[in-house]
């Protein structure tokens, strides 16, 4: 039977595997269905509507921007993992706490407000998190390059177009949402914590 500290050190491994695989998985998900999409549209087998035959520097500035975007992901992720944010976070007691819990805590420090019964060391350890999470803005910017590029790629098709558009649109209102909060964050540190604070630019 374990203890009170392997049960918790449990639990946060199980809410970092969640958090890893919902990150990964998501991504990959979308990539993949695209690809699938455009290669059946390619193949005939949903329309295409083409346009035509695409200006030459479409497919060029595609691949320019898919690379560009790449490079971005690496290289927020060499960032990252040399200023230690990859592992800072891998102890925190907030993985082992579920969504709900953890959610009903960031709207606290998105607001400002701290509800009757909640630990204010508790709220700071999730808005310094929020403020060092505000890196993964960087990878939403990366994958926002990448769509554009591979959008731009398949410009003589409506379908794949939006698909990798509308992609791009939903990756730029992530990394739009991870900086606010970022930024919210910050704010909320510098009102209830006497500790410095950088804030996210």
């Amino acid at each position: 039977m374990m203890d009170g500290r392997s049960d918790q050190a449990h639990l946060i491994r199980r809410g970092r595997r969640r958090f890893f695989w919902i990150m990964l998985g998501v991504p990959l998900l979308g990539g993949v269905l695209g690809v699938l999409i455009a290669r059946q549209v390619g193949d005939g087998n949903l329309p295409s509507w083409s346009w035509g035959q695409p200006p030459e520097w479409a497919p060029v500035t595609g691949i320019a921007l898919t690379v560009l975007g790449l490079l971005v992901e690496v290289g927020a992720l060499v960032w990252a993992a040399r200023r230690g944010r990859l592992r800072s976070r891998r102890q925190s007691p907030l993985w082992a706490m579920g969504m709900r819990e953890r959610s009903r805590l960031v709207k606290q420090v998105r607001h400002g407000d701290i509800d009757a019964g909640t630990d204010l060391a508790t709220l700071t350890v999730v808005a310094r998190q929020m403020v060092d999470g505000g890196w993964w803005a960087i990878l939403a910017a990366g994958l926002v390059v990448v769509n554009l590029g591979q959008a731009l790629a398949q410009i003589t098709s409506p379908v794949t177009l939006g698909i990798f558009g509308l992609v791009a649109v939903l990756f730029a209102l992530a990394g739009w949402q991870v900086h606010r909060d970022a930024r919210r964050a910050a704010t909320f540190l510098r009102h209830h914590s006497t500790e410095p604070t950088r804030v996210p630019h």
